[in-house]
């Protein structure tokens, strides 16, 4: 009777140890998938949040531009940069879009949680004057076709996605199109030409889109989101 009962214990116990090892597993996996919900809600209010700030300044610039004043004489100069934007236009403080007699927008800089932890961005804006968006303006592969971009790169490849959701540009294969380059030329009140952005097979999706997120492949390699502030 005693060896029954011992064996009925055992089996109690390994039944209890069994459904306590399927307790922990159902729980710290309901804990993963929480987390991985929380980054993505996250990394969703990140690309909203840089949309809205990329709208504002193009808004700005279109301000700007209704009152009169030219592509030459724009300026993005601010005493907040890191970066200098000055050039013979920013002598006036009407053609300036961080100033309250110009445009009047808040200088910012992206949200830090949104950047790649692996790389080393300088989280800031950038204003760029040697691209040109394929099917954006005129394509002409020279600086008269270039447009005036504001960039900001070496996101995480979540919020890249996040922000081609939101802004309806489709990611191949659930990952953001692909451009070999990125010209990096800041917009001192002149265009150059160093790069075509959607002209490559693994571009197509920003083709034509004012707005978007790809990853650079070329070195270094970074994601990279882009807003067309004035297409030409």
């Amino acid at each position: 009777m005693r060896k029954l009962e011992s064996g009925s214990a055992l089996f109690y116990v390994l039944i209890a140890v069994a459904l306590l090892g399927t307790l922990s597993y159902a729980v710290t996996n309901s804990g993963r998938g929480n987390i991985q919900q929380l980054t993505q809600d996250k990394a969703r209010l990140v690309a909203a949040e840089l949309i809205e700030y990329s709208n504002v300044l193009g808004s700005a610039v279109a301000q700007l531009k209704l009152r009169g004043v030219s592509d030459t004489e724009l300026c993005f100069d601010d005493p907040q940069w890191a970066i200098d934007y000055d050039h013979a236009g920013c002598t006036d403080d009407l053609n300036k879009v961080f100033h309250v007699s110009g445009a009047g927008a808040i200088w910012a800089e992206p949200n830090s949680e949104g950047m790649d932890a692996a790389a080393t961005p300088d989280n800031l804006w950038h204003f760029y004057n040697d691209n040109e968006i394929e099917e954006v303006g005129t394509t002409c592969g020279t600086a008269n076709c270039s447009d005036l971009i504001m960039v900001v790169d070496e996101l995480s490849q979540t919020v890249c996605i996040e922000l081609n959701e939101l802004l309806g540009v489709v990611n191949p294969a659930a990952v953001p199109p692909t451009d070999t380059g990125l010209g990096e030329t800041l917009y001192k009140g002149a265009y150059a030409h160093n790069n075509v952005i959607g002209d490559e097979a693994g571009g197509t999706e920003i083709t034509g889109k004012t707005a978007g997120c790809f990853q650079k492949t070329g070195a270094p390699a970074a994601y990279v989101f882009y807003k067309v502030l004035v297409a030409r």
